[in-house]
């Protein structure tokens, strides 16, 4: 616990949240008699990137509401185009007392850093939460969903819809937000469903004069059978500046996903899925994730899936699932007996490794892939875990849109191939086939991962968090979430990690070639002496830590990341039965990190040339296309639809070594304007090609 000047004395009832609550399914099994047998991971060969803060944390309100104050399964920090501000939103849920009333909250901050606008959105005092937002690529203003109790005539929630005018001159012009979903928005199989927890996404709308935002909320009635599920009701409407102008609140449609609302009705049986949603560009929109069953031997146990939608959120969502249910052979003692023991039956368990405990994520799209930050833990037949034994670690999960692939790498920790699509084992870490160490009495030992803040098995399926974002023209990926293991291990206690108890870790890791390798961990705590503190943090708590939704590119390699965390007053979350009521503050800040050269995947062959992002872009009708050439050499440069058709050649001749541009007025080869949509720019120079996208709105 932090210490104070004063003794702060707070009376204080905690709300209940069993209605907000994800809450998880498998059973905890028990454990043989000899512990853990651990030890901690050490840095492996990869590289640690250079970095630093570019803005130190900045608080921006107190909040006493100490449990996931953004989003459970999207980003809440969403960052401006240059062209439209170059700022950054924030949302989250806060409570400012302790016996205050927890409302929704945005924060500006502006192209300086500057945290200039901070208040409420709605101006009724009512229980409000975890707020879904996402900005106009246009204009820069954010729409932004939450729910909260308006008919109090029911205890159901409502979700509620906004937009703040900032196309009009600054931040903080919201209008009064509406009821978008309610027991009354009828579904084709979901009659009088509570939706809440909405997501926000803006994408291209079939309309090219307009854009679509889409939210998308889960259900919060139990399944049939008693048990969460979790279905969605997905609402899309179109707008443009005008609509927003005339305080609109939009025209709304309606879709579900009919095989989520069967496996929400235990047709055939009940199916638990645990998924993030992502839009791209072209209006296809897709919910990735795993899913969870009771039942160890369904056919959908343990997959991972995704959910592809092409035409912008209508009609059907097409299925594609992968089993993720490895299992692994029970690693032997030296004399010979299982490691892992089922102390009933003397037996050794049978074991398998498969997602769990990262239900907080969120989904990215880039070059083609899709992918979500995630865990992956011992399990036990049938369906159970080890409460006691930290045997979880962070995974990048993909899916490649044109393949129809799913994959997965170790980033923290490591086997000997990271990328080998087999589970890396703990007690195996150079994949021979042979258990690397044995303690003093000859069992198997293993390196331990508990990649969530808070030590307590008991909440770990709530306090898990995971975020990816990136720089899609760079190919940067960066994914962030918790380190808690040697607090963990502070809290156990284990001997040597007795100051340990309070001090969570973040933990950073990096990509400059869109996911084909990672770096090594960037580490920060604030415990002084540790090789991984950092005075920025010195005296914080930091808990649930966001990324901003884009890697802002700041040249030579470098690039921004945003984050917003709640420096938390005393360790763990009220809500959730742990620390003190001493309330905490929510953090903005940002770190630069190097990305290095990442233009060439080979180092050793240079460059014939190099293309750049048009300016502007969006842009109408013109936009200029800067390029350099190393030699002298023939050049073409031509213009695509999303369709691949060539709509126009902007240069096909021989040009000398240097720094070019030139420019597209929005026409093709007859010089006939082309529609508003998506279009590539393709640079060929001799053994060099590259494309990169724009978008033209009219």
């Amino acid at each position: 616990m932090k210490k104070f000047t004063s003794l702060l004395i707070i009376l204080f009832v905690v709300f209940s949240l069993s209605a907000e609550k994800m809450q998880p399914i498998y059973k905890n099994a028990a454990i043989d008699e000899h512990g853990s047998a651990a030890r901690v991971y050490e840095n492996n060969s990869r590289e640690i990137p250079n970095w630093e803060f570019s803005i130190d944390p900045v608080g921006i309100i107190t909040n006493y509401y100490d449990y996931q104050p953004g989003s459970y399964n999207s980003i809440p920090v969403r960052v401006q185009s240059e062209e439209v501000g170059g700022g950054i939103y924030l949302a989250f849920h806060s409570r400012e007392t302790a016996a205050s009333t927890r409302r929704v909250y945005y924060a500006y901050v502006d192209s300086e850093g500057n945290v200039t606008n901070t208040s409420t959105i709605s101006t009724d005092d009512l229980h409000e939460g975890y707020p879904g937002i996402d900005l106009d690529p246009v204009n820069g203003d954010p729409l932004v969903a939450w729910h909260v109790n308006i008919d109090t005539s029911t205890a159901d929630e409502e979700v509620v819809a906004t937009y703040d005018m900032f196309h009009l001159g600054s931040p903080g012009l919201w209008k009064s937000p509406f009821v978008m979903m309610d027991d009354t928005t009828q579904s084709p199989n979901m009659p009088d469903d509570v939706f809440v927890w909405p997501y926000v996404y803006v994408g291209p709308s079939p309309d090219a004069a307009k854009r679509r935002v889409y939210i998308i909320a889960s259900n919060n009635d139990a399944a049939s059978n008693g048990d969460p599920s979790e279905n969605i009701l997905i609402a899309y409407a179109d707008f443009d500046e005008n609509d927003f102008n005339a305080q609109s609140e939009l025209d709304w449609s309606y879709n579900t996903i009919p095989l989520l609302d069967e496996w929400h009705d235990c047709n055939p049986e009940w199916i638990r899925p645990a998924h993030a949603i992502t839009v791209d560009e072209t209006g296809s929109v897709y919910l990735f994730g795993y899913t969870v069953t009771e039942d160890a031997t369904s056919p959908m146990t343990d997959h991972l899936y995704v959910f592809k939608n092409d035409n912008f959120g209508e009609g059907d969502f097409e299925f594609i699932s992968d089993d993720f249910h490895m299992s692994v052979d029970n690693p032997l003692n030296q004399d010979g007996t299982p490691r892992f023991i089922d102390p009933d039956t003397g037996l050794g368990h049978d074991i398998y490794f498969a997602p769990y405990l990262c239900n907080h994520q969120n989904a990215i799209i880039s070059n083609g892939k899709l992918f979500f930050l995630g865990n992956m833990n011992m399990l036990l037949y049938p369906d159970s875990w080890y409460p006691d034994l930290p045997i979880m670690y962070p995974k990048i999960y993909t899916y490649d849109i044109a393949t129809e692939e799913f994959s997965f790498q170790d980033i923290y920790i490591t086997g000997a191939n990271p990328n080998d699509d087999n589970v890396m084992l703990p007690w195996d870490l150079d994949e021979d086939g042979v258990v690397d160490e044995f303690d003093d009495d000859g069992y198997v030992t293993w390196v331990e991962g508990w990649p969530i803040y808070h030590f307590d098995n008991a909440v770990a399926f709530d306090e898990n968090r995971w975020q990816i974002t990136k720089n899609e023209d760079n190919g940067w990926l960066v994914a962030v979430w918790s380190e808690g293991l040697k607090s963990r291990l502070g809290n156990i206690p284990e001997p040597g990690y007795e100051d340990w108890a309070e001090y969570p870790e973040i933990a950073i890791i990096v990509s400059q070639d869109n996911g084909a390798t990672w770096s090594d961990v960037i580490l920060m705590n604030a415990k002084a002496g540790d090789d991984n503190f950092v005075p920025e943090l010195d005296g914080m708590i930091p808990e649930y830590v966001y990324t901003g939704d884009k890697v802002e590119d700041l040249g030579n390699g470098w690039g921004r990341l945003h984050l917003m965390f709640l420096d938390d007053n005393s360790y763990g979350s009220t809500i959730n039965g742990h620390g003190e009521n001493l309330g905490g503050t929510m953090m903005y800040s940002a770190i630069d990190i190097d990305f290095g050269n990442n233009s060439a995947p080979n180092n050793e062959i240079p460059l014939m040339a190099g293309l750049d992002q048009n300016y502007p872009n969006p842009f109408n009708p013109n936009t200029t296309i800067e390029y350099s050439l190393k030699s002298t050499g023939h050049v073409s440069i031509e213009i695509f639809n999303i369709k691949g058709q060539k709509v126009k050649t902007l240069i096909n001749r021989e040009l000398n070594a240097g720094e070019h541009s030139i420019d597209w007025n929005g026409t093709d080869d007859t010089d006939t304007s082309v529609s508003s949509g998506i279009y590539f720019y393709k640079l060929s120079a001799g053994d060099y090609t590259s494309a990169r996208k724009m978008i033209l709105l009219k």
